[in-house]
């Protein structure tokens, strides 16, 4: 309390004391779903350069998985999906607490940081994420349950590659 001329001069302390205490108790923003589990992080959805098809071109596309609990994931029957229902499904693959696995669109030698889709379209080796328009990728665990979900509007700049990142 302080005096000045005869008034005392409380309130705006007891309005800073209530502002901190209704702070102190206001609900906290809820956090994004894929917090704590397995999850996108960064999609390069288009490669730098033109699409020649090659598979070092088709390899520069890729979706990243991270798994951001405190135990390994088993990806066995995961999914990820794009919005045309391209679908890869992982095999056996365990990705550690903190790791990430990078699902690549080319061909290549299955490790536990890299998986290969090796997708293809009537016979022919395809590309899957779209690199102008609207894009959507879709995680599904090994029950079929929606996990995580990242969309973007690409540009199609064939001078350099396009990312998001979906964390």
């Amino acid at each position: 309390m302080f005096r000045g001329n005869g008034i005392r001069v409380v309130a705006p302390v007891a309005v800073g004391v209530a502002g901190l205490l209704v702070c102190a108790v206001a609900p906290a923003q809820a956090a994004p779903r894929h917090q704590g589990g397995v999850h996108f992080g960064w999609i390069t959805y288009n490669g730098a350069g033109n699409d020649t098809g090659s598979n070092a071109s088709r390899n520069s596309e890729y979706v990243q998985i991270h798994n951001a609990g405190r135990s390994a994931v088993q990806l066995q029957g995961y999914k990820v999906r794009d919005k045309n229902g391209w679908t890869y499904t992982f095999r056996a693959l365990k990705v550690g607490a903190g790791k990430t696995v990078t699902l690549r669109t080319g061909s290549g030698r299955n490790t536990a940081a890299n998986v290969y889709w090796d997708h293809r379209y009537r016979g022919r080796a395809a590309y899957v994420w779209n690199n102008s328009g609207q894009e959507t990728a879709t995680l599904y665990n090994a029950r079929g349950r929606s996990i995580d979900s990242c969309s973007w509007k690409g540009k199609g700049s064939p001078s350099k590659a396009e990312s998001v990142n979906c964390h």
